[in-house]
C-alpha cells in the first residue's frame, strides 16, 4: 500500500514537472547542443517517468483491450525488428540496465510456469511505453509549432529509442512466446 503510494506520488509529480516545463519551453534560450539534448532527455524522462512509476503501481496493461497484446503479423514484426536492429538495443539493454539476473528473474525465473509473468511483464512494459511515446510524439509536432526544431527533432530521436524499441522489443518477446506455446500445444 505505501509502495502503491510512493510511486503515485511520483508519478503526479513527475506529470506536474512535465506540465511546468512544457508550459516554460518556448523562454528556454539557448543555441548549444548539449544543452537541447540535455532538455529533451529530460523531457522524455519525465513524460516516460509519469506511465513508468504508475505501471509500477497498478496494472496499467489492463487499460489496452486484450486483442491490441495479439500479434497479428509475426513475419512483419521480425523484418520490422531485423531493420530496426532491435537486437542490439536488447544487448545493450542487457549490458547496462538489466545485466543484474536478479532483475531479469522478476520477469523470467527460468521456469515454465515463469513464461505468463514474462508474458504479462511485457505487456505492462509495452504499454508503459507506448502512451509516452504517443505523447512525446505530439509533444515534438508542439515543439516544432512554437518554432523549437532543434528540440523537436532530439526529443523525438530519444522518443524513437527510448519508447518506440521497447514497445518493438515487448511484441517481438510475446510474439516469440506465442511459438513456445504452440510448440507445447502440438506435443501434448
Amino acid at each position: 500500500m505505501i509502495k502503491k503510494l510512493f510511486l503515485s506520488i511520483a508519478s503526479l509529480f513527475l506529470l506536474m514537472q512535465s506540465y511546468k516545463l512544457l508550459s516554460s519551453i518556448d523562454k528556454l534560450e539557448s543555441n548549444s547542443w548539449g544543452f537541447t539534448i540535455f532538455i529533451a532527455w529530460i523531457i522524455n524522462l519525465f513524460i516516460t517517468g509519469v506511465f513508468a512509476f504508475a505501471g509500477f503501481a497498478f496494472p496499467t496493461q489492463k487499460l489496452a483491450p486484450k486483442k491490441y497484446y495479439k500479434i497479428y503479423h509475426p513475419k512483419r514484426l521480425k523484418q520490422v525488428y531485423k531493420v530496426l536492429q532491435v537486437d542490439l538495443f536488447r544487448k545493450m539493454l542487457l549490458a547496462t540496465l538489466w545485466k543484474s539476473k536478479a532483475q531479469r528473474k522478476k520477469y523470467f525465473d527460468g521456469k515454465k510456469d515463469g513464461i505468463s509473468n514474462l508474458e504479462t511483464q511485457s505487456m505492462k512494459s509495452e504499454f508503459g511505453h507506448l502512451l509516452p511515446f504517443i505523447l512525446l510524439c505530439m509533444v515534438s509536432i508542439y515543439l516544432c509549432n512554437i518554432g523549437l526544431y532543434q528540440l523537436a527533432i532530439v526529443c523525438f530521436l530519444i522518443n524513437w529509442i527510448g519508447n518506440f524499441y521497447p514497445i518493438i522489443l515487448q511484441r517481438h518477446h510475446r510474439m516469440r512466446i506465442e511459438i513456445l506455446r504452440r510448440r507445447e500445444q502440438n506435443r501434448i
